[in-house]
């Protein structure tokens, strides 16, 4: 075979025998980026629009265990913080119910990540509310967005509810990374960090 020839077929092979290898590389980064980004939740019946850019969702001060939020929302490489991300919050009051019609949106609003990639909000334990035949745990409603990544609905639960077992999105083995301890102070009031990873668009 003459040279040129040769390396011309040398040269087909070697891209031939690259192309899996490539497919294979993505493939792994997306597993990779899945793995490491927060997992996905119902939106459930209740998600409100246009609620309120507010950091106390408790506009009422309603009765229940204060509760403090916070947490980074991390961008594509689920390393670097992201900022100005949209982060919509809504939860059940203490006996479990949602406001769905009134206009002060309680339990309610919208945070922004700032220029390090960090939220908070203030708030209460929410309550638990019968579904079917058992009671959901605890949890409150997430809806993120961010310029550049996929939208991502998700739920936060917390570690010793009595009812995680038993509810069919708790107990889903995605959901484990979203189920936070919370730390009490002297005076009963609950916190809890729950960092966001975004998934690239």
């Amino acid at each position: 075979m003459p040279d040129s020839r040769r390396a011309f077929v040398t040269k087909l092979l070697t891209l031939i025998a690259a192309i899996p290898i490539l497919g294979v590389a993505a493939c792994g980064d997306n597993r990779r980026l899945k793995k490491c980004t927060t997992s996905d939740d119902i939106l459930g019946p209740f998600y409100r629009e246009n609620a309120p850019s507010r950091t106390d969702l408790n506009a009422n001060n309603q009765k229940g265990t204060e509760l403090k939020i916070n947490g980074t929302i991390y961008g594509e490489d689920c390393e670097t913080p992201l900022n100005n991300a949209k982060v919509e919050i809504w939860h059940a009051d203490d006996s479990g119910e949602y406001d769905t019609s009134t206009d002060d949106f309680e339990f309610r609003g919208i945070v922004h990540s700032d220029t390090d990639g960090k939220y908070e909000f203030l708030t209460i334990v929410p309550g638990r509310y019968l579904n079917g035949g058992t009671y959901r745990p605890g949890h409150i409603h997430f809806k993120i967005t961010a310029n550049g990544h996929e939208e991502l609905v998700t739920q936060l639960y917390f570690q010793g509810d009595p009812f995680l077992d038993s509810d069919p999105w708790a107990s889903d083995k995605d959901a484990e990374e979203r189920i936070i301890i919370l730390n009490e102070d002297a005076s009963g009031n609950k916190s809890g960090t729950f960092d966001i990873k975004m998934m690239p668009a």
